[in-house]
């Protein structure tokens, strides 16, 4: 278990919602906006691709 497991499960105890739900929500969110960083480091040369 890492160190941000304790205060997630308290958030999700808060707004008592289930660890599922939270996943994919943030996942909805995190992987199109991962993928867009991804283009941009490539777009302005910060990544080369070879």
């Amino acid at each position: 278990m890492g160190p941000t497991s304790a205060p997630l499960w308290v958030l999700l105890g808060l707004v008592k919602a289930e660890l599922g739900d939270y996943q994919k929500h943030a996942l909805r969110w995190g992987v199109p906006v991962s993928l867009d960083c991804i283009a941009l480091a490539v777009l302005t040369g910060a990544v080369t691709v070879s």
